[in-house]
């Protein structure tokens, strides 16, 4: 299974679900989010991408969006 960031990413940024593990950052600067699901951490992402409904397809959208903090 590939992992694509959103519309507008260039191809080369689509990768294999194990190389995800490196090239996010799953900590308090980004939000990870995988086909509108909220992931905190890699072992999550992979528990969420195993499911049934996303058995049969070739790609997942992952959308980070960074934190802003402030007042």
């Amino acid at each position: 299974m590939k992992i694509k960031p959103p519309f507008g990413h260039a191809p080369e940024d689509i990768c294999d679900l194990e190389h995800v593990k490196y090239r996010f950052d799953y900590g308090s600067q980004n939000l990870v989010m995988l086909e509108g699901y909220v992931v905190n951490s890699y072992e999550e992402l992979v528990h969420l991408a195993s499911r049934d409904c996303y058995k049969d397809r070739k790609f997942l959208e992952v959308v980070l969006l960074p934190v802003i903090e402030g007042g």
